[in-house]
């Protein structure tokens, strides 16, 4: 799908109101300065669902979805980002002009596209062969009756047939018009070379087909199951990776079960494509599979875009369960909430539910889900003897190892005393080790990413043939110690400040200093960056991270253009506005005093109106743009610094003199600049106080340099603590 031109979508952001598109789907009521209505993700009695114009989002206080209009209409519509850009220009009757795209972009769209087509055309062609030849209907037709698949289940899956010949399908397409080496670079045929000859043929020939769809429901792969019964002959064979198909980030079947997994808010993860298939024909819609491939972080976040909740459905066999345990860390790295559902034994997910009734399926599965946690403990331990500590430890230690992925504080501790419980271990003795496994964690991800930084640095100056001295000097940089910051801890002073920086980020705030000395506007962007520049800090929880560097682009490109475009319009909406009252002088001033007053009030006007306008653009930039972004991690994080469960009530705001946030911005940005530099120094006396605690008596230097740097991080404390309390602001009386 081509993309949208920037100018147009902004056009689009700038005009959707987020009332006006929540109206669409829900009946809305004013409440104070809010709308609220019955939440449209979940069933409820009581509304909880509310919609801030002023701010344009959107929130329900009890599922936690909402966003702005852009996020709104993917989440209930489960569009795509562009997809969701052109319902709303639809909505508003704007003309949708696509980017002009350079000769390399436009080749590019044209294979992805052609390589689409050939897919399109393949899949009808496998359907035709499943119903309309004797061949298709004699094999593969009997056999997915065989298996209990109904005509329904094909047609939603669009299931077909491959002829068994050699180039069936390459000489159909060929008669179609499309050319052969698109059919090669899907997969669809595979070139050989022997003994010097070149022939091409069908990868799938004899088998049963099943398309696999990307999330808007296009073709992308497909995989096949043979019918025949050679063992030397693969049982499954899948489309290679392509332009079009990338296996690391595709579920097979989340385009047909995406609306039911949002609508349920869980995603049920099994392993086959019948699997799939059956479970969707027992009325469980909300089913995907990895297609037999272990899952990959691409998948998880394809699937976090509907849900945070899935379910893995296993058979009974103990090795199978222990071979794939080993992928959970990923689903909980992702924050995902895991469950674990067993089947009884002998069953698969496609027999289990070929052989039960819908009603049956879905009240086992409501039954029988556990925790991922309390599921591992039990399926570890059955080998382990009560009489043997060591194998005991190691199942424990390979538990918390799991543990340590979780980043949600009131989950981890839920975990730590299930798991006290069940294995009969202290919760203390569990919460230290799983301090240690989160440690190495926390320390293997900072090594990782300052290997990576030395890289790019030294990769900047060197020529690529200097490869393994940039090599070395990573490698010397990974002996660098580093800090080890809480994130978990900080992530409520790293959560003020880009609550700061979402909602009034390029907002003038006070004048700073650069390098050279010259002084000039700083936004609250500019504030925040130089003061953690100044300190080497960085936001450590990932989504800020990625938002801040967000706003750090949009600081840095298209804001002063849009802004210089703003002050432009605003300057002529002055003009005409100045001109106007200068006519109404004209024709109504009796005197030239009089005159002369009018003109200063009405000059006065003006420059009120033009700075109330620069000043609510450059403070709704940030929100308009990242709230709308087409990364949907950016974009969620900044929906949720946005949103305010309380405001203000119309009584309240009416009055004159009444202190906004942004008012007291010069007080409260330094005031959470200086919070989140003595969280740091917290964490930061800790550490050595435990450096202290481990020296021996024989390491007197050590400790001595080790206590000089305490008493430095103690006096910067003091410091801090001294100017927080200046900087506390008592109600008015």
């Amino acid at each position: 799908m081509p993309r949208i031109d920037p100018e147009t979508v902004n056009k689009i952001l700038d005009t959707a109101d987020i009332v006006d598109v929540v109206s669409d789907f829900v009946k809305l009521r004013r409440s104070g300065a809010n709308y609220k209505g019955l939440c449209p993700f979940h069933n409820e009695r009581t509304p909880s669902f509310s919609v801030n114009r002023a701010r344009n989002i959107c929130k329900c206080f009890s599922c936690g979805k909402g966003g702005s209009p852009v996020n709104f209409i993917m989440e209930h519509e489960q569009l795509s980002y562009q997809e969701a850009l052109r319902y709303l220009a639809r909505k508003y009757n704007i003309e949708i002009v696509e980017k002009e795209l350079t000769d390399e972009e436009r080749a590019a769209q044209n294979t992805r596209e052609a390589m689409l087509a050939v897919n399109e055309f393949a899949l009808s062609h496998f359907e035709k062969n499943l119903l309309s030849t004797s061949e298709g209907r004699d094999l593969a037709l009997a056999y997915l009756r065989h298996r209990g698949i109904s005509d329904a289940m094909i047609e939603r899956f669009h299931l077909g047939y491959a002829i068994d010949k050699g180039n069936e399908l390459i000489t159909a397409a060929a008669s179609a018009g499309f050319k052969e080496k698109y059919l090669v670079e899907t997969g669809l045929a595979v070139e050989s070379d022997r003994d010097g000859r070149r022939s091409v043929y069908d990868r799938f020939r004899g088998r049963v087909i099943f398309p696999i769809h990307s999330i808007s429901g296009r073709v992308i792969a497909f995989g096949g199951r043979t019918m025949r019964s050679d063992k030397s002959i693969a049982k499954y064979v899948n489309s290679p990776e392509s332009v079009v198909y990338r296996k690391n980030l595709e579920l097979y079947g989340l385009y047909q079960a995406k609306s039911a997994i949002a609508r349920k808010d869980r995603a049920i993860l099994v392993e086959g494509y019948l699997d799939v298939v059956s479970m969707h024909q027992a009325g469980i819609d909300n089913v995907v599979a990895s297609s037999g491939t272990s899952l990959t972080e691409g998948q998880i976040r394809a699937l976090r875009r509907f849900t945070t909740n899935v379910t893995l459905i296993y058979d009974a066999d103990p090795a199978g369960i222990k071979a794939s345990l080993r992928g959970i860390n990923l689903l909980l790295g992702e924050g995902l909430n895991v469950k674990v559902l067993l089947l009884p034994p002998g069953e698969d997910p496609d027999s289990f539910a070929q052989s039960h009734m819908p009603a049956e399926v879905e009240q086992y599965l409501a039954a029988n889900q556990v925790d991922i946690i309390a599921f591992m403990a039990d399926i570890m331990m059955r080998d382990v003897s009560p009489n043997d500590p060591t194998a005991k430890a190691k199942v424990i230690n390979e538990i918390l190892r799991t543990v340590a992925f979780v980043d949600d504080p009131v989950t981890l501790q839920e975990y730590i005393s299930g798991l006290s419980r069940i294995l009969s271990v202290p919760e203390d003795v569990l919460l230290g080790q799983l301090r240690l496994f989160r440690a190495k964690r926390q320390e293997e991800a900072a090594k990782n990413a300052q290997r990576a930084r030395a890289r790019e640095s030294v990769a900047e100056i060197m020529p690529a043939e200097d490869a393994a001295v940039a090599d070395e000097k990573a490698a010397v940089a990974d002996e660098t110690p580093l800090l080890k910051l809480d994130s978990n801890r900080l992530r409520p002073y790293e959560e003020m400040l880009m609550r700061y920086i979402v909602r009034y980020g390029l907002l003038y705030i006070t004048d700073i200093a650069d390098e050279d000395g010259n002084i000039r506007p700083g936004t609250v962007f500019d504030l925040i960056d130089s003061e953690l520049s100044l300190d080497g800090l960085s936001m450590t929880y990932s989504p800020y991270a990625k938002t801040y560097q967000a706003v750090k682009e949009l600081r840095n490109g298209s804001w002063a253009s849009d802004r210089a475009r703003h002050m432009a319009e605003t300057e002529a909406e002055c003009a005409r506005r100045l001109e106007q009252a200068r006519e109404n002088i004209r024709n109504t001033a009796g005197s030239i005093a009089q005159a002369e007053a009018m003109e200063r009030e009405a000059q006065t006007a003006v420059d009120r109106f033009k700075s109330e306008a620069l000043n609510d653009f450059d403070a709704g930039y940030c929100q308009l743009h990242l709230a709308n972004s087409a990364d949907d991690e950016v974009r969620n994080t900044a929906n949720a610094l946005l949103v305010e469960r309380y405001t203000l009530s119309r009584i309240y705001s009416k009055q004159e003199n009444v202190e906004t946030e942004q008012d007291q911005l010069h007080v409260l940005v330094p005031r959470a600049i200086f919070e989140l530099r003595n969280a740091i120094l917290s964490d930061m006396l800790a550490e050595l106080s435990g450096q202290l605690a481990a020296l021996n008596p024989a390491q007197a230097d050590e400790a001595l340099e080790i206590m000089k740097k305490i008493g430095e991080y103690k006096e910067l404390q003091r410091e801090l603590v001294k100017i927080l309390g200046e900087r506390i602001i008592l109600p008015r009386s």
